[in-house]
């Protein structure tokens, strides 16, 4: 009866198990309420003992009977399903693990031999089982009878490498285990690829090294001959897959073993290797191959003079493929010569006779260099990067003599590798910044090769081509070429700059440049070009006045035609003339300072540019005519720029429809904002600091502009901007203006509350609260700050709803009471004002509260806010000479206390096990769920270990269906809570966290997720 009973239990749990992955693989049959609640049942029940038995029986009802039947597709998601489990089920059991491995190593054997037309994923799932098995089996496992059928030359083959191990081989007991039941040679090769990587990954340190030393014993047999037969008789079927799995297992036998250099040159599959690079169908997987032989046998000198010549021979095929524009080919080619050169790095700066294997490489990577799409020159830039700065490290005369043509040719192609295409403006967003990234690198490869060559050869490379250029009929010039050599000259500034020696001899070149810089800008892209030589070459212009004037009369003339003409906004001349502009007004205040304000209240009246451009401008004028120092030009500037300002925002107060012209506000912000940012006085005599004066105008206008638009964000954060510029900039001599500033964020965060306002309370503190000597009166006012925040923000935490609503408030709220707790600790240890005697709980009680409702939300960067100050309570109050512990006033006999706490430790490790914060607040370096237990684990390391064993004992209480935490065993929580509490150090506790929710996130997943993986 009991079996009975057993049996139907069983059967029950297949059906129930069938019903569910039904609903998983079919759900436009059920709702997805239903789907979720399957997908729920099935990871729980993957972790039960019951999953053995019903996976085992599944696969042998499913399964087909005859060798060569088909599985029928509706049953493929169980049987994969079954296979998967028990494959993540094995591979899970510690070496200690009762559990019969030999008993299942047979059954998964049979049911790999059940059919030859297993889909592949089942039979990879099938074999990581087996291979889970290995490394647990025992000697008197290891027996075979043997099979009298001789006739398969691979069981020949692993019959007698099997024989020269004394039979006791794991490796060799799946081989022949398999061998003699059958199972096709994809089998075996997919068996080969998935031993030597499952062997590297073991984390039984034992049962590791106990594969490992099986698969270094087998290596030579295993390129010898398995491989190769497998490949043999895939070869004669035409098997393309089993051929690519046997050339992917080569890899990783390659990458994973270490096997003699003699083992490596005579193995055939490599001899046959640029067969294989020939054929399409094989090509990715024989590059994977050449590079991995390439990377892991660089210091074998003898596979590296038998490899190298034959790797340089597919010079012609690189060539072959670029003339029929075959770019897949010449990626993967480019790949291979690209791992040569950095891996035989050392060869190539040793070994730089003429003619060599070593100077051919060199040249077969220019080759890539100059292959017409970016992409393919884009591979090798990594080996140029290195061979330069090994270059600039040990060069000798030699050395750069042998190199100095080919870093000449190098420099050219770059400078051909850099040219536009004129579709670039229409290109996708991300393809254009691909391109960009990739004109950077090669300008930074410019660079190095001023070092090596020298800047003026360098820069002579660029004259010359532009007098080649000029050279040639109007008609076949080419704006591309043009635009390359003006930003291969903008590219090499830096080393202009730094040439001390010389230096005179680089004037002509670059004052020839510049002579002409407007005669070259016939194109929207030259003109962007030029602009910005002429912002990178501004110190230079500074020098030689001389060439001032015409690059002013060039830049007016770019912001003229940009104004009027489509193309050069395509190319955004504007922001590179205002860029320009800007720099000269920086660098050559003393020369141009008047006619570039002149320039910038005109481009302003008439809206010559967008106000973005113009801002870049007026930056470039605050900082220049700060560095003057001449107060008088100071306040007279602010007189002129202030007075388009004032114009405006009053016209828009006045205006009926103020309203709905909110981006006027939003203009005339960006230029203050710029003031405030660069009119950087530091050099004051006693006069009035000219940014105090200007808030004081403003003040009136300010507050207008948030009482009409306080409920737009992006103003609201721009005004909080300037406050915090206001800030800085001011410093004490803005502190009589503190009490009013602190009155306007208190008013308006009442009316509306946003985050900006809780910023810059933020910034007040960080600015004027920074040492404990502060004024009765400016505690006062940070008191009341605070309080009046805190009053206003605290409804938000009684709704999740709220809090969801407003992230970004409750993050910026936090943020500013981890600034309070940094600052002023006595301020929050302080009783809430007002309160009742008797009930004069300290404001710190409340924020805790507070603090641990708001990590009922997930949201990353809310988390994050509400952690860093959780963790900057704790860590405040261990400082030995605080005079406050605010971590006291979280916790005390008080039952609410307890629960707030016991709160705060569920809410940790639901972000921990569950998944309820993001993977960064797991443990990041600071404000992180690991972060704060650690900080309680020193505060109260015992109260915190019984609220964790209590989470968990809560967490997984029911069945697998029921219970919260359905996807780890009790053991592994016991196994968790053990190695934390017992971890030796800070770096150790935290590691113990992050690792255990990788864990928990890896089986906290769906199943059709772990499946795409």
């Amino acid at each position: 009866m009991a079996t009975s009973a057993s049996a139907d239990d069983s059967a029950q749990l297949e059906a129930v198990v069938l019903s569910a992955l039904n609903s998983l693989y079919q759900p436009h049959l059920t709702n997805p309420e239903a789907t979720r609640a399957a997908d729920a049942f099935l990871r729980g029940f993957q972790l039960t003992p019951a999953a053995f038995d019903v996976c085992a029986a599944l696969l042998d009802q499913l399964l087909p009977s005859e060798n060569n039947a088909a599985l029928n597709s509706d049953v493929v998601p169980a049987v994969f399903f079954s296979a998967q489990t028990l494959a993540n089920k094995l591979r899970r059991q510690p070496s200690t693990s009762t559990c019969d491995f030999c008993a299942w190593s047979t059954r998964i054997v049979a049911w790999l031999s059940r059919s030859a037309k297993l889909p592949k994923m089942v039979v990879t799932q099938l074999l990581l089982a087996l291979v889970a098995t290995l490394p647990r089996l025992q000697p008197q496992d290891l027996k075979l009878q043997d099979a009298q059928n001789t006739a398969s030359l691979l069981l020949a083959v692993i019959r007698e490498s099997y024989a020269q191990c004394n039979g006791q081989s794991v490796v060799g007991y799946a081989l022949l285990h398999l061998a003699q039941h059958g199972v096709t040679s994809t089998v075996l090769a997919e068996l080969l690829l998935l031993l030597v990587e499952e062997a590297d990954s073991l984390a039984e340190r034992g049962l590791r090294q106990r594969m490992q030393d099986e698969v270094d014993a087998w290596a030579p047999a295993v390129l010898d001959q398995l491989l190769p037969q497998v490949m043999h008789d895939a070869s004669s079927t035409h098997s393309v897959d089993t051929q690519e799995t046997v050339l992917r297992a080569l890899t990783s036998w390659l990458r994973y073993v270490r096997v003699d250099a003699e083992v490596v040159v005579r193995n055939p599959l490599l001899h046959s290797l640029l067969g294989f690079l020939a054929r399409d169908d094989l090509f990715d997987a024989s590059v994977d191959l050449a590079v991995e032989v390439v990377r892991s046998y660089a210091h074998q000198n003898v596979v590296v003079q038998w490899l190298a010549p034959r790797l340089i021979s597919l010079r012609g095929a690189f060539g072959a493929a670029a003339e029929v524009e075959d770019v897949d080919t010449c990626l993967g080619l480019c790949r291979i010569f690209t791992e040569m050169g950095e891996a035989y790095l050392e060869l190539l700066l040793q070994q730089h006779a003429v003619g060599n294997d070593h100077a051919a490489l060199v040249d077969l990577l220019l080759d890539c260099m100059g292959y017409p799409d970016a992409e393919v020159a884009d591979v090798s830039i990594p080996f140029w990067f290195r061979l330069l700065e090994e270059l600039q490290r040990r060069a000798t005369p030699a050395l750069l003599a042998q190199y100095k043509p080919r870093l000449e040719r190098l420099a050219t192609l770059c400078m051909q590798k850099l040219q536009f295409r004129e579709e670039f403006p229409t290109l996708p967003l991300d393809k254009q910044q691909d391109f960009k990234g990739f004109r950077q690198e090669l300008g930074d490869i410019l660079r190095d090769c001023c070092q090596l060559l020298g800047v003026d050869a360098v820069l002579q490379h660029c004259v010359n081509g532009l007098n080649q250029i000029f050279q040639a009929p109007a008609e076949s010039r080419s704006w591309e070429a043009v635009e390359a050599h003006l930003h291969c000259f903008r590219s090499i500034a830096r080393e202009v700059e730094r040439t001390k020696s010389n230096a005179e001899a680089l004037d002509a070149p670059i004052t020839l440049i510049f002579q002409h810089l407007p005669q070259f800008a016939d194109h929207p892209a030259i003109c962007y070009t030029s602009c910005l030589i002429v912002s990178r070459y501004a110190e230079w212009l500074r020098a030689h006045p001389a060439s001032l004037s015409a690059q002013v009369g060039f830049l007016n003339t770019c912001v003229t035609k940009s104004a009027g003409d489509a193309r050069y906004a395509e190319w955004e001349v504007a922001r590179a003339a205002a860029s320009a502009v800007r720099a000269l007004a920086m660098d050559c205040w003393s020369m141009l300072g008047g006619d570039i304000v002149a320039f910038y209240l005109h481009i302003e009246e008439h809206e010559l540019m967008v106000v973005e451009d113009q801002v870049l401008i007026l930056e470039g004028i605050c900082a220049g005519v700060a560095s003057s120092g001449d107060m008088a030009r100071i306040l007279s500037l602010l007189d002129q720029v202030m007075k388009g300002i004032g114009q405006r925002l009053t016209a828009l107060f006045a205006s009926s429809a103020a309203k709905s012209h909110v981006q006027v506000g939003l203009n005339e912000l960006l230029r203050l904002m710029a003031i405030y940012e660069y009119l950087d006085i530091t050099k004051l005599q006693g006069e009035k600091h000219p940014l105090v004066m200007l808030t004081e105008q403003l003040w009136p206008l300010i507050n207008q502009m948030l009482a009409l638009y306080r409920g737009h964000d992006e103003l609201v954060e721009r005004v909080c901007r300037c406050y915090k510029r206001i800030l800085r900039m001011c410093g004490a001599e803005i502190a009589p203006l503190l009490p009013q500033l602190v009155d306007n964020l208190l008013a308006f965060y009442q009316a509306e509350p946003k985050s900006s306002y809780l910023y810059t309370a933020s910034m007040v503190l960080k600015f004027f609260a920074r040492g404990r000597t502060n004024s009765a009166e400016m505690d006062s006012l940070f008191a009341r700050m605070l309080f009046t925040l805190i009053e206003t923000t605290t409804p938000i935490f009684a709704s999740v709803n709220d809090m969801e609503a407003r992230p970004d408030v409750v993050e910026e709220f936090f943020f500013l009471m981890e600034r309070a707790v940094r600052c002023v600790p006595h301020v929050l240890a302080a009783p809430v004002p007002g309160s009742a005697s008797g009930q004069d709980r300290p404001l710190m009680t409340s924020m805790f509260s507070c603090a641990v409702a708001a990590l009922a939300i997930s949201h990353n960067d809310a988390n994050k806010a509400v952690l860093c100050f959780l963790e900057q309570v704790y860590v405040q109050s261990q400082t030995e000479d605080a005079r406050v512990k605010l971590a006291s006033l979280c916790t005390s006999s008080n039952a609410a206390h307890e629960d707030s706490n016991k709160m705060l430790v569920s809410y940790l490790l639901r972000g921990v096990v569950l998944g309820a914060m993001s993977p960064t607040r797991v443990d990041s370096d600071y404000g992180s769920a690991a972060g704060v237990m650690l900080q309680l684990a020193k505060v109260n390391g015992p109260q915190l270990q019984l609220w964790i064993a209590e989470w968990f004992e809560q967490a997984t209480a029911g069945t697998f269906a029921t219970a919260a935490v359905n996807f780890l065993t009790p053991d592994e929580a016991r196994d968790f809570q053990s190695e934390l509490f017992s971890a030796a150090n800070e770096r150790a506790f935290r590691r113990t966290v992050r690792h255990f929710g990788k864990l928990c996130a890896s089986r906290n997943t769906s199943l059709k997720d772990c499946e795409r993986q």
